[in-house]
């Protein structure tokens, strides 16, 4: 019942209902989902305990980052029950996925929904259009591929949203799999590839290439690493020159929508360097609005001059850009701790099987791909970044049981070194206590390959993880200074 609830929740919010047909409207699915799936959790057969919500570092880390949205908002109540959701998908998520089978299919239905997205937008290019994509794409996005779905209605979002499935469809289905799977895998990356590169979304481009080199480089020897990130270096941007629009970069100091985002990135960097706790949740309209920004004129001919100039309200373009200055610098340092406990746990795992490697690849992919897209386009507060999070804490808890069953079993070797059983002469015979119909218990069962786990067996955050999670918030504000700058 909890993993049917994971699975609907996936299903309501990719291809949302509610947006179909007006008859659906009123019925809010996904909230549906989560409470049967919260409710599930006090149902399932292993009990339910409070104390088993916070096991993990990245538990700590995403509950901090929460209640500081919470918090630090002008208006904390009406915070909480917009956001709550957030942390509901987060909590069910992160206990539903226990086993790594679980963590399997989910990675495959996040796999197969993606895919979904991308071939309802392709279809709506052929006349198989059942939201009316086509006219989006042909009117307001002047033939930029859009769907007609509220978190997919521009290009932008489209070919960001669809680009994680590149790593996915990479491990789920080529991966050490069949030769059928890999086949299916191909024709999916060219499924992908094909509506990215009609979104024409230069920041859908560059978050490819950072996943494709991520996907690439993971996991392997040293000297492949080098080779790629050389090979990217020398060739990457001469090949993605060749994408539409991206050559509007190279004029970008007289390009209006860029220089309509540096507008936006110079309001964020100034809210979040001298305020405190930021502007508040969805407090960046109110604060671009009232710091009078507007476009600067091209144009300076005589009547241009006695109009007066309007006020145009520019969005972050940036999921750093909009945190930062709603919440502040602590948020924005919250925001990175979720990030770093997820690197942590994903970069020092190991693993003995296929299928735990291959959850650690799709969930490092991920995290990349969140963090490169995040710079470009606004993803702040959506469920995907609690989404993953909640499946590498997932990863962690398996991971971590088998760190705490390979140290017991250390500990009863060492226990029985320094304390050595007496010689079989020596124990007293003792009348047996088993009969037919009461055989002695069988031991708890151990996993016949202890070599997966947690590197130092971390589970919580120390000193020296606080220090890199403030040295990577001070990276992304530098970065961000520098966007600024490059501009």
């Amino acid at each position: 019942m909890d993993f049917l609830c994971v699975i609907l929740f996936l299903i309501f919010y990719y291809l949302r209902p509610q947006e179909w047909a007006s008859a659906f409207s009123t019925l809010h699915f996904v909230w549906i989902t989560m409470l049967f799936g919260l409710l599930s959790l006090f149902l399932r057969p292993q009990g339910f305990r409070l104390r088993d919500l916070f096991t993990t570092p990245h538990d700590w880390a995403v509950l901090a980052f929460w209640l500081w949205i919470v918090g630090a908002s002008p208006s904390p109540y009406d915070t909480f029950k917009d956001t709550a959701n957030l942390y509901i998908f987060y909590l069910v998520i992160s206990q539903t996925l226990y086993t790594v089978p679980r963590l399997n299919r989910f990675a495959g239905w996040w796999t197969f929904l993606i895919c979904s997205i991308a071939a309802l937008a392709l279809l709506s290019t052929i006349g198989i259009d059942p939201l009316g994509s086509a006219d989006l794409t042909n009117g307001v996005m002047k033939g930029r591929l859009s769907l007609n779905l509220s978190i997919f209605n521009n290009p932008n979002a489209l070919g960001h949203s669809v680009i994680p499935a590149i790593p996915l469809i990479y491990y789920f289905c080529i991966y050490k799999r069949s030769i059928f799977l890999r086949s299916l895998g191909v024709a999916l990356l060219a499924l992908i590839g094909f509506c990215v590169f009609l979104t024409e979304s230069k920041g859908a481009f560059v978050s490819g290439s950072a996943t494709l080199l991520a996907t690439l480089a993971f996991g392997r020897p040293k000297s492949i690493q080098i080779t790629i990130v050389v090979f990217s270096l020398l060739f990457g941007g001469a090949i993605l020159s060749l994408l539409p629009r991206m050559a509007e970069l190279n004029k970008s100091k007289s390009d209006e929508a860029i220089q309509g985002r540096v507008m936006a990135f110079k309001h964020g960097y100034k809210v979040l360097t001298t305020t405190t706790y930021g502007v508040g949740y969805k407090g960046w309209r109110q604060s671009f609005l009232e710091g009078k920004y507007h476009f600067k004129r091209t144009k300076f001919d005589e009547k241009s001059l006695k109009r007066p100039m309007p006020i145009v309200y520019k969005a972050p373009h940036s999921s750093y850009v909009c945190l930062g200055a709603e919440l502040g610098y602590i948020g924005f340092f919250l925001h990175f701790a979720v990030l770093y406990t997820c690197l942590r746990t994903l970069i020092t795992a190991t693993t003995a099987t296929p299928d735990e490697e291959r959850v650690r690849r799709i969930l490092f992919a991920l995290v990349v791909t969140y963090m490169v897209s995040s710079w470009m386009v606004d993803f702040e507060y959506r469920p995907t970044f609690f989404m993953f999070a909640a499946a590498t804490a997932a990863l962690h808890r398996h991971l971590h049981r088998i760190n705490e069953k390979r140290q017991a079993e250390t500990q009863a070797a060492e226990d029985e070194r320094l304390h050595p059983s007496p010689p079989l002469w020596q124990i007293p015979l003792l009348p047996s206590t088993s009969t037919p119909n009461n055989p002695p218990p069988n031991p708890p069962s151990l996993p016949q390959n202890l070599t997966s786990g947690i590197a130092f067996a971390w589970n919580r955050l120390g000193i020296i993880d606080l220090r890199l999670i403030f040295l990577m918030t001070e990276a992304g504000v530098r970065y961000w200074h520098y966007l600024i700058q490059r501009m």
